[in-house]
C-alpha cells in the first residue's frame, strides 16, 4: 500500500522521465541523422569533385604522353633530333622540340613539367635546370599501370617552380634504340577541397585527412600517421556511384573509386565527426538537471495544492466515521475542494436526518409487528371456533352443516398455509372443488371441469391460482345462474400447462376489462378499486413465481361471457 503522495510523485516522475527520454531519443536521432547527412553529403561532394579533377588531369597527361611517345608528333621530333649530325639542324630541332613541349602544356595551366628523362645520365633532357637538386622521379607512389605508363599518386613536385602536391605520369619508350622515360607532372590543389569541408561543425576547423589507394586498396599516400603507406585499407563494396561511407578505426571514412581504378579517401576523426552530438549531450544533461529541479518544485507545489486538502478531507471522513456529524465550514481557496467539502457537509446533514427517520420508522415497524400478530391471532381463533361448531354439528347429526363446515375449514386451513405447504396443480384442483361445493350451496350454476390426468399435476405452482379466477367469473360475469367451463391439460409440444376458464354470463365492457388489467393494488376501504382484485392478484403472483415466463389473457364480450386463458411453463419431461 502506498500513499497518494507517493503515487503522485511516482506518476509525475514516470511521466517526466518518459517525456524527457522521448525528447532525448527523438532529438538525438534527428540530430544524428541531420549531422550525418550534412557531413557525409559535403564530404562526398568534395571528394567526388577532387577525384573528377584528378581524372581529368590524368587524361590530360595521357594525351600529352601520347604525343611524346616515338609514334607521336613530339616523339617524332625527338627521333629526328637524335638522328641529326649537323650542328645547325640539331640546334634548330632542339628549339622546335622545346617549343612543342611548351605548346603541348600551354592549354592546361596545371601542367608543371613535360619532358624526357634519360636513366643513363640521371637527368632530364633540355630542361634540367627546371628540376630540383637530387630529384627522383620514381619515388612518387604508383597507382595504376597501363600499357607501360605508370600513373603516379600525390607527391612533392620535382620542379623548382612548384612546392605543392602534384600527380604525375611516367612512361617508358625506345627512341632510336635508346630507352627514355616520358614524364608529365601536374599541380593538384587538394587544399581547395579540404578547406571546403573545414566548417562542417559550427564553423570550427575540422582536420580532414586524405588517402590514396591503388587498385588493390593498398595505401599509397596518407596525410595521417594512423594510416601507413603500404598497408591494405580493405574497404567494403562500393555503391552504384562508386562511393563508400562508414566508420573505420575511429574515423568516419568517405571513399571514391575513380574511373581509372585508384581510390581517393577522406578520413575524419570520430570526435570531430560527432562534435555536435557531444555538444548536444552536454546541453541535454544540463536540461535534465534543470528538469529534475523543476520536477521537485512542481511536486512540492502539488503536495501543498492537493495533498493537504485531501488530508483535511480524510480527517473529516474519519470524524464522521466516529459519529461526529457536525457541519464544518472550510475555505481552502480551491473551488473543487471547497465544493467537495460543502457536499460532504451536506451529506452529513442528510445522514443525521436519515438516522432520525430510521429511528421513527423503527418505532412504526414495531407497532406494525404487533398489529400483524393480532391479525394472525384472529384467523386462528376463527378456525378453532369453526372446528368446535363442526364438532357440535356432527354430534347433533346436522350432516349438511357439517359438510359445509368441513369444506370451509379446509379452505381456511389451505388459505392460512396449514394444509399442503407446497401448492401444486393437484392441491389447487382439490381446493377449487371444495370452493365450488360451497358456492353451489348458495348459487345455482353448473361446472364443467375437465382435467387431463398426469404427473404434471404434481408440479409446484402458486397458492390460490384457480379459486380467484372462478370467483371472478361468479361475481362479475356469471351471476346466480349459468355454467362455468374449466379445462386443464398439458401442451408438451409448446412446453406449457394450459388452463382455460370461461363462462356463458353477461360478459364485460371495455372499462371493466381495463380495470381488471391494472397493476395489483388492494385497498381495505371497500372502494371500487377492489373490483377484480383476485384476478390481478393471480397476475402479480404469476409474474413473481414464473419470472415472466407465464401468460394470462382475458377475452370478453358483452352478452357472450368471459374467457380467461393461462399458459404456465411445463417443468420436466412429462411425455
Amino acid at each position: 500500500m502506498s500513499s497518494i503522495r507517493q503515487r503522485l510523485v511516482a506518476i509525475i516522475l514516470m511521466v517526466t522521465i518518459v517525456s524527457l527520454l522521448s525528447l532525448v531519443i527523438v532529438s538525438y536521432a534527428a540530430l544524428h541523422s541531420m549531422e550525418k547527412n550534412k557531413t557525409e553529403a559535403a564530404l562526398k561532394m568534395s571528394l567526388k569533385q577532387m577525384t573528377e579533377h584528378m581524372d581529368e588531369a590524368y587524361y590530360s597527361m595521357v594525351r600529352i604522353t601520347q604525343q611524346m611517345k616515338e609514334s607521336g608528333f613530339i616523339g617524332g621530333l625527338l627521333v629526328d633530333y637524335m638522328s641529326q649530325k649537323n650542328a645547325f639542324y640539331i640546334y634548330k630541332t632542339k628549339r622546335k622540340l622545346s617549343d612543342e613541349l611548351i605548346n603541348v602544356s600551354f592549354p592546361n595551366s596545371s601542367v608543371n613539367f613535360a619532358g624526357y628523362y634519360d636513366p643513363l645520365n640521371g637527368n632530364c633532357l633540355f630542361d634540367e635546370n627546371l628540376m630540383i637538386p637530387g630529384y627522383d622521379l620514381f619515388d612518387a607512389p604508383e597507382l595504376v599501370t597501363a600499357a607501360g605508363d605508370n600513373l603516379r599518386g600525390l607527391s612533392e613536385s620535382k620542379t623548382k617552380k612548384s612546392n605543392g602536391m602534384v600527380i604525375s605520369m611516367l612512361g617508358q619508350d625506345n627512341f632510336q634504340n635508346r630507352q627514355l622515360y616520358t614524364y608529365v607532372e601536374m599541380n593538384v590543389n587538394i587544399d581547395e577541397y579540404l578547406e571546403q569541408n573545414s566548417d562542417l561543425t559550427n564553423n570550427d576547423i575540422v582536420p580532414i585527412d586524405l588517402l590514396q589507394l591503388d587498385t588493390t586498396q593498398k595505401i599509397r599516400y596518407s596525410s595521417n600517421n594512423d594510416f601507413k603507406p603500404g598497408e591494405i585499407f580493405n574497404l567494403d563494396s562500393f555503391d552504384s556511384e562508386k562511393m563508400y561511407s562508414g566508420m573505420k578505426n575511429g574515423y568516419f571514412i568517405v571513399a571514391k573509386r575513380s574511373e581509372i581504378g585508384y581510390i581517393n579517401v577522406f578520413a575524419v576523426q570520430e570526435k570531430f565527426y560527432r562534435k555536435e552530438i557531444y555538444q548536444w549531450k552536454n546541453r541535454i544533461f544540463l536540461i535534465l538537471f534543470i528538469s529534475i529541479i523543476m520536477l521537485y518544485l512542481s511536486v512540492l507545489m502539488i503536495y501543498r495544492l492537493i495533498y493537504r486538502p485531501l488530508q483535511l478531507f480524510g480527517q473529516e471522513i474519519e470524524q464522521a466515521g466516529q459519529g461526529n456529524l457536525e457541519e464544518a465550514d472550510y475555505e481552502l481557496g480551491i473551488i473543487e475542494f471547497d465544493q467537495l467539502l460543502k457536499q460532504f457537509s451536506n451529506m452529513k446533514g442528510q445522514i443525521r436526518q436519515l438516522l432520525t427517520d430510521v429511528e421513527e420508522e423503527e418505532k412504526k415497524r414495531s407497532k406494525t409487528e404487533v398489529e400483524k400478530l393480532m391479525y394472525k391471532i384472529n384467523p386462528h381463533f376463527l378456525l378453532n371456533t369453526l372446528n368446535s361448531v363442526h364438532w357440535m354439528a356432527q354430534i347433533n347429526k346436522q350432516k349438511d352443516i357439517g359438510d359445509f363446515l368441513s369444506s370451509l375449514i379446509f379452505l381456511l386451513s389451505y388459505n392460512l398455509g396449514k394444509q399442503d405447504r407446497i401448492a401444486t396443480f393437484r392441491t389447487e384442483l382439490e381446493f377449487l372443488r371444495k370452493y365450488i361445493k360451497l358456492q353451489r350451496m348458495r348459487y345455482d350454476f353448473e361446472v364443467d371441469l375437465q382435467v387431463e390426468e398426469g404427473d404434471y399435476l404434481d408440479q409446484p405452482t402458486i397458492r390460490l391460482l384457480l379459486q380467484p379466477l372462478v370467483e371472478n367469473a361468479l361475481r362479475h360475469g356469471l351471476g346466480e345462474t349459468g355454467k362455468i367451463f374449466l379445462y386443464l391439460f398439458k401442451d408438451v409440444k409448446r412446453g406449457y400447462i394450459v388452463i382455460t376458464i370461461k363462462d356463458n354470463g353477461k360478459g364485460l365492457n371495455v372499462e371493466q376489462l381495463e380495470r381488471l388489467n391494472r397493476p395489483f393494488q388492494y385497498k381495505s376501504d371497500g372502494s371500487v378499486e377492489n373490483d377484480g382484485v383476485g384476478l390481478r392478484y393471480v397476475r402479480s403472483m404469476l409474474e413473481s413465481f414464473y419470472e415472466g415466463r407465464a401468460f394470462l389473457t382475458i377475452n370478453s364480450e358483452l352478452g357472450k361471457g368471459t374467457k380467461v386463458t393461462l399458459l404456465l411453463p411445463l417443468e420436466g419431461n412429462y411425455d
